[in-house]
């Protein structure tokens, strides 16, 4: 009797976590929802390929992060303008969502800002908190949020920060796999 009931606990459990999985992969795919988002998604997606596997093969520089800690400013930027439309057209009202979604906009931009300030000022942790592959899923996280398809919500956070390592893994193994660039092999 027991073990019946752990393996029905058990495969509750896995079933939420597929559920969840399967919600944290439809973010990706959000911008399908709301094609407007591709305005800044798509910079964010090119930036980042070019970033990740040409400059920071083996990490990030003062200098490369520094230039990171721009995407999210303008990101923020770019969602400051898509709500503001939106409350000036009146297809939403100010309330208590769109006033966190300001605020998350205000983080995300003083995140920026935090990146370049560190970077310039020769922080350690810039080599953390400017890596491209960072600021790639925060952006890439938040922006159906800001562009309401994805629902800021207890369930939304947890599934963005319980595959972050996921992310994190996967691309770390693209990174190996995939040639060195001349550039290394050259130096």
């Amino acid at each position: 009797m027991i073990a019946i009931s752990f393996l029905g606990i058990l495969w509750s459990f896995l079933a939420v976590l597929w559920n969840l999985f399967v919600h944290w992969l439809s973010i990706f795919a959000a911008p399908f929802e709301e094609p407007e988002m591709f305005w800044i998604l798509v910079p964010i997606w090119v930036n980042w390929f070019f970033t990740e596997f040409f400059m920071e093969k083996h990490g990030t520089s003062f200098g490369n992060a520094v230039s990171n800690g721009v995407i999210p400013i303008l990101a923020s930027l770019d969602w400051t303008r898509y709500i503001y439309r939106l409350l000036a057209e009146g297809t939403l009202s100010l309330t208590f969502g769109v006033f966190l979604k300001f605020m998350l906009t205000f983080a995300v931009f003083g995140y920026g800002v935090f990146v370049i300030i560190s970077g310039i000022r020769i922080k350690r942790i810039v080599f953390y908190v400017g890596r491209i592959r960072w600021i790639t899923y925060v952006l890439v996280m938040l922006t159906p949020i800001i562009y309401n398809v994805k629902i800021l919500d207890f369930y939304t956070m947890f599934g963005i920060i319980l595959f972050f390592p996921l992310y994190y893994w996967i691309i770390e193994i693209f990174d190996r796999i995939t040639p060195e660039p001349r550039v290394y092999q050259q130096s």
